[in-house]
Parts: C-alpha cells; sequence; structure tokens
C-alpha cells in the first residue's frame, strides 16, 4: 500500500489488531541479543543489514550532516524492564484488550521515542536538525541546535520539546514535557509528568546510524531504560505521503472490542474540529534581505500569512463550477479540514508557517491542519509519478531564478479544496509558485495554478506572509481535538 496508505473501511478488528502487536513481534525478534538493554534494536521495513559505504558527510560548520531518508528506527516489542507496579497493572490491561486503546491506531502521535516501521527522513542544518515522518501521523520532530534551553511554563505535547548538542561526531537530544496520555511504545507503557528522554544519534560512516535512547520516568519506572537502536540509509528510495485518518474505520472496531468494562479512547465530534484563530502577528522587522553561506536569498524563518482566501474565484469549467457552488451551499459543512485531512498545497491555515532551507532541500512546516510538511527539492531531481502518482501535497522540485525559488509541484488527487470556500481543482492541477524575500520581514509567493481540466484558463495570484521572529511553531493536532483527546 504505497499510495496514501490509508485504512480500509472493510478492515476488520482482527486486522488492525494484528497490524499492532505483529509489528511489535517483528521488532523483538529483530533484536540483538549480544547488545546491552538492546530491547528496541531492530531493522525497519526493508532496512538492509548494512548501509551504502562512504564518509560521513559534513555540515559546513564541521558537523557530522545526518541528512537522509533511513529505514524504521524500530521500536520495543518487549515490555519495559522495571516498571512499577501500577504501570505493569496498565499495560497488562492494554494487551488483555488487545491493544484496542492505541493512539496510533487512532491516527494520533505515538510520541517518542516510539517509531513507525515506516521509513524517517533527518533533514540538517547547522542550528536545527528535523525528523520528518514517514508514516503515523506523518509529522516531525524540531531538534534545536541553537544553545537554547527548553522555554519555561512548557504545554506538554505529543512530542515533547527538543533541544540538543554536539558531544564529538554525536548529536545529543534532550525532549521533556510529554502529553501523559501518549503511547511511546507498542505495549502503551505509561509515562508521567517526570519522563525525560535523551536520544543520542551517530552517523558512523555514510550509510550507517547508531542510536541510544534513554527513558528516564521516575514516576513510572524504578530505573532508566535505555534502548539501542541501528538504522541504515535508503539513498535511492524517496518517502511518500501518508494520511492515517482518510477512510480509517479501525476506531470504531476497536472501541468495540473494550466492552462493558472499557471505556473508548475517543469520541469524535460528529461537526468536525472548529476553525481555529489566529494570534496577532508582530510588526515584521525591517532589514536588508538575508542570505546563505551559498549566496542565495534566505528564505527561513516562522512566517505569518496575511490572508487566507484566494483573490476573485478561478475561471472555471461548467462541471467544477456546480461542485464548488455546491460547497458554498453547504457552508462548509463538508469541508475536508474540518475533518484533520490535509489542506494539499494551495489553501493556507491562519496559524504559522515556518521554512527551513540548505542548498539541496527546503522544507515547509505547517503549524496547524495535519501539522505536516512539503519538502522542496533542489539537487535536480525529477517527480517521479511512478511512485506517487497522486496525493494531498504533491510532489515538488525547485530551482533558483536569479533572486526567486521557484517551486514545481504535480501529481495531486482531487481531494482538496483551494480555499475555505471550498474552490475545487482536478487531479491534473500544476502548481507553480514564486518565492520571494525583498527584505527581512516580507515574503512574497506568486502562485500559477494551471488545470486545464478544472479551468479554462490559468489563475494567478500573489500571496504575502509577514516574519515572526520570535515566535516558534507549537504543536497542534487535529485529530486530538477531533477525538476528544485532550
Amino acid at each position: 500500500m504505497r499510495k496514501n496508505r490509508t485504512m480500509s473501511a472493510a478492515a476488520p478488528l482482527a486486522v488492525a489488531a494484528a497490524a499492532i502487536l505483529g509489528l511489535a513481534v517483528a521488532t523483538a525478534t529483530a533484536q540483538d541479543k549480544a547488545a546491552p538493554e538492546a530491547k528496541g534494536r531492530g531493522p525497519g521495513r526493508g532496512a538492509r543489514k548494512k548501509g551504502p559505504p562512504g564518509p560521513v558527510p559534513r555540515l559546513a560548520d564541521g558537523h557530522p550532516d545526518l541528512s537522509g531518508v533511513w529505514n524504521g528506527f524500530g521500536g520495543s516489542g518487549n515490555d519495559a524492564p522495571n516498571m512499577q507496579p501500577w504501570a505493569a497493572k496498565i499495560v497488562a490491561d492494554h494487551r488483555a484488550h488487545g491493544g484496542a486503546e492505541d493512539f496510533e491506531a487512532r491516527c494520533l502521535p505515538g510520541g517518542p521515542p516510539r517509531a513507525a516501521p515506516y521509513h524517517t527522513s533527518l533533514f540538517s542544518t547547522p542550528k536545527l536538525v528535523l525528523m520528518l515522518f514517514e508514516g503515523n501521523t506523518h509529522m516531525y520532530r524540531q531538534f534545536f541546535v541553537d544553545g537554547s534551553d527548553h522555554p519555561k511554563d512548557l504545554k506538554p505535547t505529543f512530542y515533547g520539546d527538543s533541544r540538543a548538542h554536539w558531544d564529538g561526531d554525536t548529536l545529543v537530544v534532550d525532549t521533556v514535557s510529554f502529553f501523559e496520555k501518549s503511547w511511546y511504545d507498542f505495549a502503551g507503557t505509561p509515562h508521567t509528568k517526570q519522563m525525560h528522554l535523551t536520544e543520542t544519534f551517530h552517523r558512523t560512516d555514510y550509510g550507517d546510524m547508531e542510536m541510544d535512547v534513554t527513558i528516564d520516568d521516575p514516576g513510572a519506572l524504578t530505573k532508566p531504560w535505555v534502548i539501542h537502536r541501528t538504522t541504515t540509509l535508503e539513498p535511492d528510495f524517496e518517502m511518500t505521503e501518508y494520511v492515517c485518518n482518510e477512510n480509517n474505520q479501525d476506531p470504531g472496531h476497536l472501541d468495540a472490542t473494550l466492552g462493558a468494562d472499557g471505556k473508548p479512547v475517543a469520541a469524535t465530534k460528529p461537526r468536525g474540529v472548529p476553525p481555529v484563530q489566529a494570534k496577532k502577528a508582530p510588526a515584521p522587522p525591517a532589514g536588508p534581505t538575508p542570505r546563505g553561506v551559498d549566496g542565495k536569498v534566505d528564505l527561513s524563518g516562522v512566517w505569518v500569512p496575511t490572508s487566507l482566501n484566494l483573490p476573485g474565484d478561478p475561471s472555471y469549467q461548467p462541471w467544477a463550477k456546480k461542485i464548488y457552488d455546491e460547497h458554498k451551499a453547504k457552508k462548509g459543512a463538508d469541508d475536508p479540514e474540518r475533518l484533520c485531512l490535509p489542506n494539499g498545497a494551495v489553501r493556507i491555515n491562519p496559524l504559522p508557517y515556518k521554512i527551513v532551507q540548505s542548498p539541496k532541500m527546503v522544507a515547509l512546516l505547517w503549524e496547524g491542519n495535519t501539522h505536516s510538511y512539503r519538502r522542496f527539492f533542489l539537487d535536480g531531481r525529477k517527480p517521479n509519478l511512478d511512485v506517487e502518482p497522486e496525493s494531498y501535497t504533491g510532489l515538488s522540485n525547485g530551482r533558483w531564478d536569479g533572486d526567486a525559488l521557484v517551486v514545481d509541484t504535480v501529481g495531486f488527487n482531487d481531494k482538496t479544496w483551494l480555499d475555505a470556500t471550498g474552490k475545487p481543482h482536478s487531479e491534473e492541477m500544476h502548481l507553480t509558485e514564486r518565492y520571494k524575500r525583498p527584505d527581512l520581514g516580507h515574503l512574497n509567493v506568486d502562485l500559477t495554478i494551471d488545470d486545464a481540466k478544472a479551468f479554462t484558463k490559468p489563475y494567478s495570484f500573489t500571496r504575502t506572509f509577514t516574519l515572526a521572529p520570535n515566535w516558534e511553531l507549537q504543536e497542534y493536532v487535529c485529530q486530538a481535538i477531533l477525538d476528544n483527546v485532550y
């Protein structure tokens, strides 16, 4: 199931339970018995035993470049050692219910150090390392390598707050402030507000990486739990889009197994999540356009949109105009955003966006909607529509045209709206964007949508953003709001 990997509406409970428990068995079987405390060691989906040879690549500052697509990091198939009695009882209850309460089966983030068997991409810059997930909720983690400390009065989140530093050639990541209900392993080992996670990433050569995870939670464990993991690089593989909650019927099946003694984890709101409210953006700072070490305009920063809906309407073909009129008549009742489906590449949310830039790739992170990301590849590759012919965000390749980053995106499905009014498009949509930063505080994006199946002519407009230099993206989990998990 490469394309979107959606849950089947006809999938029975046994399939869902087997998927959860089977992953645990597979990773447990693959453990390296010789490694101390190697409870979580194991290859990811299709992992090779040894990665491709070569020297460790390095960033401009001399530190190892961890960037690349890595095989799944594996997870623990065994119970956590040294659990306190109350925690062991909860794990036993989860097992008795066949894992029916598992957040991952409900399209909620597992939370670190849990890892899905799908691939994971690391994207390194000198001051920030991104971990981009293919599986689970297709979200991301940020490891700040800028010398900053954990902010005070943190709000607990699924992924926590991660600050990192280099110890020689090893990246050490320190994460705190976890949402206590999340499942950080397949067994659903509980954790408390005291949980403190330390992860190390050491790229031993071009194609291999060693990772150690230490879970310190005196509220649930009698002593820290240490996990050793390995992973290998897949240089010719590219991650695809994963939309877990598209047609996912598993929560209903799983709830049914809990019986009279259990309680459903979630009670889905029938009308979807309410629209998010934007914070007032700060005044954009003044100053010259920043540039990277390669001389290119640096688009990096946290950006706030100044407008959301498209100016005017595209010139629609009759069939598309009919669909648009139907959406408007329903006044947003069938808005896919309210059901936590991706907005796609054109529609934007009032919450901020973040651009992370390197010479070979630009990542566009979303705070709102599905808290996911887009990637613009600048290495000259062509979109491989044989691997993923249709997706919500498409396949994007970029190039520099003077001081403008030109992004060309194809391979869309027809399931997204172009804005909140319900403007449709077809699967033949071709999107061209030109990102321009005229000064420090402003970002202008010229968009041209070419869709001969749905439009009578191309549709072009300009969207503007302002820089919020002291803002950082906050965790937004639409599905947790939809399911009343918070």
